[in-house]
Protein backbone atom coordinates (compact mmCIF):
# COMPACT_ATOMS: atom_id res chain seq x y z
CA UNK A 1 0.00 0.00 0.00
CA UNK A 2 1.54 3.35 -0.87
CA UNK A 3 1.57 6.25 1.18
CA UNK A 4 1.81 8.87 -1.41
CA UNK A 5 -1.36 10.51 -0.98
CA UNK A 6 -0.16 11.06 3.07
CA UNK A 7 0.98 14.61 3.59
CA UNK A 8 4.28 14.63 5.96
CA UNK A 9 2.38 15.77 9.07
CA UNK A 10 0.03 13.07 8.40
CA UNK A 11 3.02 10.00 7.55
CA UNK A 12 4.59 11.46 10.85
CA UNK A 13 1.48 10.98 12.98
CA UNK A 14 0.63 7.95 11.73
CA UNK A 15 3.99 6.46 12.79
CA UNK A 16 4.93 8.37 15.73
CA UNK A 17 4.77 6.12 19.04
CA UNK A 18 6.44 7.29 22.09
CA UNK A 19 6.08 10.76 23.66
CA UNK A 20 6.64 12.73 27.15
CA UNK A 21 4.40 11.76 29.86
CA UNK A 22 4.26 13.19 32.98
CA UNK A 23 2.94 11.16 36.14
CA UNK A 24 -0.57 12.81 36.78
CA UNK A 25 -2.22 11.66 40.28
CA UNK A 26 -5.90 10.85 39.22
CA UNK A 27 -7.01 7.60 39.78
CA UNK A 28 -6.38 4.21 38.22
CA UNK A 29 -10.13 3.70 37.44
CA UNK A 30 -10.36 7.14 35.90
CA UNK A 31 -7.68 6.30 33.75
CA UNK A 32 -9.34 3.09 32.52
CA UNK A 33 -12.69 4.54 32.25
CA UNK A 34 -10.93 7.63 29.59
CA UNK A 35 -9.29 4.22 27.82
CA UNK A 36 -12.53 2.24 27.61
CA UNK A 37 -14.87 5.55 26.29
CA UNK A 38 -12.02 6.55 23.58
CA UNK A 39 -11.22 3.36 22.29
CA UNK A 40 -15.19 2.93 21.57
CA UNK A 41 -15.03 6.60 20.15
CA UNK A 42 -12.38 6.33 18.29
CA UNK A 43 -13.51 2.97 16.64
CA UNK A 44 -17.01 4.71 15.83
CA UNK A 45 -15.45 7.51 14.74
CA UNK A 46 -13.14 5.46 12.52
CA UNK A 47 -15.65 3.39 11.02
CA UNK A 48 -17.75 6.82 10.03
CA UNK A 49 -14.67 8.49 8.80
CA UNK A 50 -13.97 5.55 6.04
CA UNK A 51 -17.06 5.33 4.56
CA UNK A 52 -17.87 8.88 4.65
CA UNK A 53 -14.24 9.59 3.45
CA UNK A 54 -14.43 12.36 6.03
CA UNK A 55 -10.43 13.35 6.33
CA UNK A 56 -11.03 15.98 9.32
CA UNK A 57 -12.26 13.02 11.41
CA UNK A 58 -9.90 10.43 10.45
CA UNK A 59 -7.52 13.44 11.41
CA UNK A 60 -9.11 13.59 14.57
CA UNK A 61 -9.17 9.38 15.35
CA UNK A 62 -5.08 9.70 14.98
CA UNK A 63 -5.60 12.72 18.10
CA UNK A 64 -8.07 10.09 19.52
CA UNK A 65 -5.32 7.30 19.59
CA UNK A 66 -2.60 9.79 20.92
CA UNK A 67 -4.66 10.42 24.32
CA UNK A 68 -5.40 6.98 24.39
CA UNK A 69 -1.33 5.75 24.38
CA UNK A 70 -0.99 8.50 27.06
CA UNK A 71 -3.59 7.15 29.80
CA UNK A 72 -1.66 3.84 29.05
CA UNK A 73 1.47 5.19 29.98
CA UNK A 74 -0.28 6.80 32.80
CA UNK A 75 -1.47 3.28 34.19
CA UNK A 76 2.21 1.71 33.39
CA UNK A 77 3.18 4.39 35.98
CA UNK A 78 0.46 3.70 38.76
CA UNK A 79 0.92 -0.11 38.31
CA UNK A 80 4.78 0.71 38.69
CA UNK A 81 4.85 2.80 41.40
CA UNK A 82 1.88 1.07 43.51
CA UNK A 83 3.73 -1.75 44.51
CA UNK A 84 7.62 -0.96 43.27
CA UNK A 85 10.58 -3.42 43.25
CA UNK A 86 8.58 -6.37 44.74
CA UNK A 87 7.06 -9.76 43.66
CA UNK A 88 3.51 -8.03 44.03
CA UNK A 89 4.82 -4.95 41.86
CA UNK A 90 6.19 -7.90 38.97
CA UNK A 91 3.16 -9.33 39.28
CA UNK A 92 1.25 -6.40 38.93
CA UNK A 93 3.73 -5.13 35.67
CA UNK A 94 2.87 -8.53 34.21
CA UNK A 95 -1.00 -7.75 34.22
CA UNK A 96 0.05 -4.06 32.73
CA UNK A 97 1.97 -5.74 30.16
CA UNK A 98 -1.02 -7.74 29.21
CA UNK A 99 -3.91 -4.36 29.16
CA UNK A 100 -1.30 -2.33 27.64
CA UNK A 101 -0.52 -5.01 24.64
CA UNK A 102 -3.90 -5.43 23.63
CA UNK A 103 -4.82 -1.86 23.82
CA UNK A 104 -1.68 -0.86 22.00
CA UNK A 105 -3.49 -3.87 19.47
CA UNK A 106 -6.88 -2.19 18.75
CA UNK A 107 -5.48 1.23 18.92
CA UNK A 108 -3.24 0.37 15.75
CA UNK A 109 -5.84 -1.34 14.33
CA UNK A 110 -8.19 2.13 14.50
CA UNK A 111 -5.27 3.55 13.01
CA UNK A 112 -5.21 1.40 10.08
CA UNK A 113 -8.44 1.66 9.08
CA UNK A 114 -7.75 5.72 8.88
CA UNK A 115 -4.68 5.05 7.00
CA UNK A 116 -6.79 2.41 4.52
CA UNK A 117 -8.75 6.11 3.55
CA UNK A 118 -5.45 8.62 3.97
CA UNK A 119 -3.59 6.57 1.48
CA UNK A 120 -6.78 6.70 -1.03
CA UNK A 121 -8.46 2.92 -0.78
CA UNK A 122 -11.96 4.68 0.47
CA UNK A 123 -14.99 2.41 -1.15
CA UNK A 124 -17.12 3.93 -4.03
CA UNK A 125 -19.84 4.13 -0.91
CA UNK A 126 -21.53 6.46 1.31
CA UNK A 127 -21.95 6.52 4.63
CA UNK A 128 -25.48 7.38 4.45
CA UNK A 129 -26.07 4.13 2.37
CA UNK A 130 -24.28 1.89 5.42
CA UNK A 131 -25.96 3.90 7.98
CA UNK A 132 -29.33 2.44 6.57
CA UNK A 133 -28.22 -1.05 7.01
CA UNK A 134 -27.14 -0.43 10.75
CA UNK A 135 -29.72 -1.63 13.11
CA UNK A 136 -28.66 -0.15 16.11
CA UNK A 137 -26.07 2.98 16.56
CA UNK A 138 -25.19 5.56 13.99
CA UNK A 139 -22.79 8.24 13.74
CA UNK A 140 -23.78 11.28 12.19
CA UNK A 141 -22.16 14.99 11.31
CA UNK A 142 -23.81 18.30 11.29
CA UNK A 143 -23.36 21.84 11.59
CA UNK A 144 -24.95 23.94 14.13
CA UNK A 145 -26.17 26.90 13.56
CA UNK A 146 -26.55 28.32 16.80
CA UNK A 147 -25.16 28.05 20.05
CA UNK A 148 -26.48 24.99 22.40
CA UNK A 149 -25.58 23.56 25.49
CA UNK A 150 -24.66 20.26 25.10
CA UNK A 151 -27.07 18.56 27.70
CA UNK A 152 -30.12 21.10 26.24
CA UNK A 153 -28.93 18.93 22.71
CA UNK A 154 -28.56 15.52 24.16
CA UNK A 155 -32.00 15.49 26.32
CA UNK A 156 -33.63 17.07 23.19
CA UNK A 157 -32.33 13.86 21.08
CA UNK A 158 -31.08 10.60 23.03
CA UNK A 159 -27.49 11.20 21.21
CA UNK A 160 -23.53 11.16 22.34
CA UNK A 161 -21.76 14.35 21.24
CA UNK A 162 -18.43 12.15 20.23
CA UNK A 163 -16.76 14.92 18.83
CA UNK A 164 -16.74 19.27 18.37
CA UNK A 165 -15.13 20.87 15.93
CA UNK A 166 -14.73 24.99 16.21
CA UNK A 167 -12.15 27.74 14.87
CA UNK A 168 -9.73 24.68 14.53
CA UNK A 169 -10.34 23.61 17.87
CA UNK A 170 -11.52 20.55 18.64
CA UNK A 171 -13.08 18.74 21.92
CA UNK A 172 -13.66 14.89 22.51
CA UNK A 173 -16.81 13.82 24.20
CA UNK A 174 -17.78 17.88 25.20
CA UNK A 175 -19.08 17.45 29.16
CA UNK A 176 -22.71 18.13 29.24
CA UNK A 177 -22.80 21.89 30.43
CA UNK A 178 -20.10 23.01 27.67
CA UNK A 179 -22.02 25.65 25.15
CA UNK A 180 -21.15 24.53 21.74
CA UNK A 181 -20.62 27.72 19.89
CA UNK A 182 -22.56 28.81 16.58
CA UNK A 183 -20.77 26.96 13.27
CA UNK A 184 -19.57 23.98 15.63
CA UNK A 185 -19.04 21.10 13.61
CA UNK A 186 -20.36 18.34 15.33
CA UNK A 187 -20.33 14.05 15.41
CA UNK A 188 -22.76 12.30 16.95
CA UNK A 189 -23.93 8.82 17.80
CA UNK A 190 -27.04 7.60 18.87
CA UNK A 191 -30.03 5.12 17.61
CA UNK A 192 -30.76 6.27 13.96
CA UNK A 193 -34.31 6.92 14.38
CA UNK A 194 -33.05 9.53 17.16
CA UNK A 195 -29.94 10.71 14.52
CA UNK A 196 -32.88 10.77 11.69
CA UNK A 197 -34.86 13.24 14.03
CA UNK A 198 -31.70 15.65 15.19
CA UNK A 199 -30.73 15.64 11.16
CA UNK A 200 -34.24 16.29 10.22
CA UNK A 201 -34.87 19.10 12.74
CA UNK A 202 -31.71 21.08 11.39
CA UNK A 203 -32.25 20.89 7.78
CA UNK A 204 -30.01 17.99 7.00
CA UNK A 205 -30.86 13.95 6.06
CA UNK A 206 -29.15 10.75 5.18
CA UNK A 207 -29.88 10.16 1.25
CA UNK A 208 -31.76 6.70 1.40
CA UNK A 209 -29.63 4.58 -2.13
CA UNK A 210 -30.43 0.97 -2.90
CA UNK A 211 -26.58 -1.24 -3.16
CA UNK A 212 -26.93 -4.11 -5.48
CA UNK A 213 -27.82 -7.25 -3.81
CA UNK A 214 -24.15 -8.34 -3.78
CA UNK A 215 -22.80 -5.49 -1.43
CA UNK A 216 -25.88 -5.13 0.39
CA UNK A 217 -25.14 -8.78 1.60
CA UNK A 218 -21.25 -7.81 2.44
CA UNK A 219 -21.87 -4.24 3.87
CA UNK A 220 -24.72 -6.04 6.17
CA UNK A 221 -21.71 -8.45 7.60
CA UNK A 222 -19.09 -5.44 7.99
CA UNK A 223 -21.60 -3.61 10.41
CA UNK A 224 -22.54 -6.55 12.04
CA UNK A 225 -18.94 -7.06 13.15
CA UNK A 226 -18.62 -3.40 13.88
CA UNK A 227 -20.91 -3.82 16.34
CA UNK A 228 -20.17 -7.08 17.57
CA UNK A 229 -16.31 -5.45 18.16
CA UNK A 230 -17.40 -2.30 19.90
CA UNK A 231 -19.39 -4.58 22.28
CA UNK A 232 -16.36 -7.09 22.75
CA UNK A 233 -14.35 -3.70 23.85
CA UNK A 234 -17.35 -2.69 26.11
CA UNK A 235 -17.77 -6.21 27.54
CA UNK A 236 -14.06 -6.94 28.46
CA UNK A 237 -13.54 -3.76 30.18
CA UNK A 238 -16.14 -4.30 32.13
CA UNK A 239 -14.86 -7.73 32.91
CA UNK A 240 -11.47 -5.70 34.59
CA UNK A 241 -13.82 -3.44 36.46
CA UNK A 242 -16.34 -6.27 38.24
CA UNK A 243 -14.51 -9.63 37.02
CA UNK A 244 -17.66 -12.08 37.07
CA UNK A 245 -16.59 -15.53 36.07
CA UNK A 246 -19.91 -15.98 33.33
CA UNK A 247 -19.32 -12.68 31.60
CA UNK A 248 -15.69 -14.25 30.80
CA UNK A 249 -17.26 -16.69 29.58
CA UNK A 250 -19.35 -15.08 27.37
CA UNK A 251 -16.77 -12.77 25.79
CA UNK A 252 -14.64 -16.25 24.74
CA UNK A 253 -18.33 -17.85 23.08
CA UNK A 254 -18.51 -14.16 21.77
CA UNK A 255 -14.93 -13.84 20.10
CA UNK A 256 -15.52 -17.32 18.57
CA UNK A 257 -18.73 -16.40 16.93
CA UNK A 258 -17.46 -13.37 15.59
CA UNK A 259 -14.58 -15.67 14.41
CA UNK A 260 -17.59 -17.52 12.58
CA UNK A 261 -19.10 -14.42 11.11
CA UNK A 262 -16.02 -12.87 9.41
CA UNK A 263 -15.22 -16.24 7.60
CA UNK A 264 -18.91 -16.07 6.26
CA UNK A 265 -18.78 -12.15 5.49
CA UNK A 266 -15.43 -13.18 3.83
CA UNK A 267 -17.10 -15.60 1.30
CA UNK A 268 -19.23 -12.80 0.83
CA UNK A 269 -16.65 -10.52 -0.19
CA UNK A 270 -14.84 -13.21 -2.45
CA UNK A 271 -18.46 -13.59 -4.40
CA UNK A 272 -18.64 -10.37 -4.99
CA UNK A 273 -15.35 -9.68 -6.12
CA UNK A 274 -16.18 -9.14 -9.56
CA UNK A 275 -18.77 -6.64 -9.15
CA UNK A 276 -17.27 -4.21 -6.95
CA UNK A 277 -14.30 -1.76 -7.77
CA UNK A 278 -10.47 -2.88 -7.16
CA UNK A 279 -10.21 -0.47 -4.26
CA UNK A 280 -13.60 -1.15 -2.28
CA UNK A 281 -12.31 -4.57 -2.40
CA UNK A 282 -8.82 -4.02 -0.96
CA UNK A 283 -10.56 -1.47 1.47
CA UNK A 284 -13.15 -4.11 2.70
CA UNK A 285 -10.80 -6.39 2.97
CA UNK A 286 -8.68 -4.78 5.25
CA UNK A 287 -10.86 -3.66 7.52
CA UNK A 288 -12.37 -7.16 8.36
CA UNK A 289 -8.68 -7.74 9.29
CA UNK A 290 -9.08 -4.94 11.76
CA UNK A 291 -11.64 -5.80 13.48
CA UNK A 292 -10.84 -8.95 14.02
CA UNK A 293 -7.92 -8.17 15.49
CA UNK A 294 -9.79 -5.60 17.72
CA UNK A 295 -12.54 -8.26 18.99
CA UNK A 296 -8.90 -10.43 19.62
CA UNK A 297 -7.69 -8.06 21.55
CA UNK A 298 -10.68 -7.36 23.60
CA UNK A 299 -11.24 -11.23 24.31
CA UNK A 300 -7.38 -10.74 25.90
CA UNK A 301 -8.43 -8.24 27.93
CA UNK A 302 -11.28 -9.82 29.32
CA UNK A 303 -9.16 -12.83 30.00
CA UNK A 304 -6.76 -10.49 32.43
CA UNK A 305 -8.78 -11.31 35.35
CA UNK A 306 -8.82 -15.65 34.98
CA UNK A 307 -4.92 -15.25 36.02
CA UNK A 308 -6.62 -14.59 39.75
CA UNK A 309 -6.95 -18.35 39.19
CA UNK A 310 -3.25 -18.73 38.14
CA UNK A 311 -1.51 -16.66 40.37
CA UNK A 312 -1.23 -16.31 44.40
CA UNK A 313 -3.92 -15.73 46.41
CA UNK A 314 -2.94 -12.36 47.22
CA UNK A 315 -2.66 -11.42 43.82
CA UNK A 316 -6.10 -10.83 44.23
CA UNK A 317 -5.47 -7.67 46.38
CA UNK A 318 -3.12 -6.47 43.73
CA UNK A 319 -5.71 -6.88 41.40
CA UNK A 320 -8.45 -5.13 43.39
CA UNK A 321 -6.06 -2.35 44.10
CA UNK A 322 -4.86 -1.89 40.27
CA UNK A 323 -8.45 -1.96 38.57
CA UNK A 324 -10.58 0.27 41.38
CA UNK A 325 -14.29 -0.47 41.30
CA UNK A 326 -16.25 1.99 39.31
CA UNK A 327 -19.27 1.22 41.06
CA UNK A 328 -20.97 -1.29 38.56
CA UNK A 329 -21.91 -4.40 38.28
CA UNK A 330 -22.34 -6.90 35.64
CA UNK A 331 -24.02 -10.49 35.03
CA UNK A 332 -24.69 -13.15 32.77
CA UNK A 333 -28.00 -13.89 33.73
CA UNK A 334 -30.38 -16.97 31.82
CA UNK A 335 -34.08 -16.41 31.38
CA UNK A 336 -35.99 -19.11 33.11
CA UNK A 337 -39.86 -17.68 31.55
CA UNK A 338 -40.70 -15.75 28.06
CA UNK A 339 -40.65 -12.12 28.25
CA UNK A 340 -40.21 -9.23 26.01
CA UNK A 341 -36.61 -6.79 26.35
CA UNK A 342 -38.55 -4.24 26.56
CA UNK A 343 -40.13 -5.37 29.50
CA UNK A 344 -36.75 -6.42 31.44
CA UNK A 345 -35.42 -2.84 29.81
CA UNK A 346 -38.08 -0.89 31.97
CA UNK A 347 -37.85 -2.97 34.86
CA UNK A 348 -33.55 -2.45 34.86
CA UNK A 349 -34.33 1.60 34.13
CA UNK A 350 -35.66 1.75 37.83
CA UNK A 351 -32.23 1.27 38.99
CA UNK A 352 -30.10 2.38 36.47
CA UNK A 353 -29.54 -0.86 34.82
CA UNK A 354 -29.15 -1.74 30.95
CA UNK A 355 -28.94 -5.04 28.67
CA UNK A 356 -25.33 -5.34 27.16
CA UNK A 357 -26.06 -7.88 24.76
CA UNK A 358 -28.59 -11.03 24.30
CA UNK A 359 -27.72 -14.07 22.77
CA UNK A 360 -30.32 -16.26 21.99
CA UNK A 361 -29.98 -20.06 20.40
CA UNK A 362 -26.39 -19.74 18.73
CA UNK A 363 -26.73 -16.08 18.06
CA UNK A 364 -25.88 -12.87 19.64
CA UNK A 365 -27.68 -9.29 19.37
CA UNK A 366 -25.08 -6.59 19.43
CA UNK A 367 -28.09 -4.27 19.86
CA UNK A 368 -30.92 -5.82 21.50
CA UNK A 369 -33.03 -2.53 22.48
CA UNK A 370 -32.72 -1.80 18.38
CA UNK A 371 -34.54 -5.20 17.79
CA UNK A 372 -36.62 -5.56 21.24
CA UNK A 373 -36.45 -9.80 20.61
CA UNK A 374 -38.86 -11.68 22.91
CA UNK A 375 -36.91 -13.90 25.22
CA UNK A 376 -37.50 -17.44 25.59
CA UNK A 377 -36.52 -20.11 28.31
CA UNK A 378 -32.43 -20.48 28.02
CA UNK A 379 -31.62 -17.59 26.32
CA UNK A 380 -29.18 -15.17 28.27
CA UNK A 381 -28.55 -11.81 29.20
CA UNK A 382 -25.42 -9.97 29.83
CA UNK A 383 -26.55 -7.18 31.80
CA UNK A 384 -24.76 -3.92 33.80
CA UNK A 385 -26.14 -1.57 37.05
CA UNK A 386 -24.97 0.55 39.48
CA UNK A 387 -23.48 -1.82 42.63
CA UNK A 388 -25.60 0.15 45.40
CA UNK A 389 -28.84 -1.52 43.83
CA UNK A 390 -27.57 -4.97 43.70
CA UNK A 391 -29.82 -6.34 45.86
CA UNK A 392 -33.12 -4.75 44.48
CA UNK A 393 -31.84 -5.97 40.64
CA UNK A 394 -31.12 -9.53 42.15
CA UNK A 395 -34.82 -9.76 43.26
CA UNK A 396 -36.03 -8.09 40.24
CA UNK A 397 -34.26 -10.53 38.49
CA UNK A 398 -35.91 -13.17 40.95
CA UNK A 399 -39.17 -12.48 40.42
CA UNK A 400 -39.86 -11.38 36.33
CA UNK A 401 -36.63 -13.18 34.56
Amino acid sequence: MSSGNLTPEQHRRLHEKFTRVRYRPVSVASILKTIWSLSDIGLDLAFYAYFSRDTEAAEKVLDINRVIDENLAQFIMHTSLAYGRTREGAEASLLAFYYGSAIDTIVDSVKDIVYTLLVGYAPSLSYDEIALLMNGEIVAKLVLEKPVKVIELTDAYPVDVLLSVHAGKSMLAPSPEIILPAKSTIYVRGYRENVIRLLSDHGATLQEKRLSEELEQVLKSIVELKDYTRLMIDLAHYTLLEPEPGVIGEVEDLEVYIDWRQLDALNKLKEAAGKIDPDTFIGLSILFKELEDIADASNTISHIPSLLEELPEEYSEVFAKIFETMGEKIRTIIVSKETSLDRVTVWLRKYGGTVLTVKTGDAWIAYPLARNPILKPGDKLVIAYPAEFTEEVGQLLKNHI
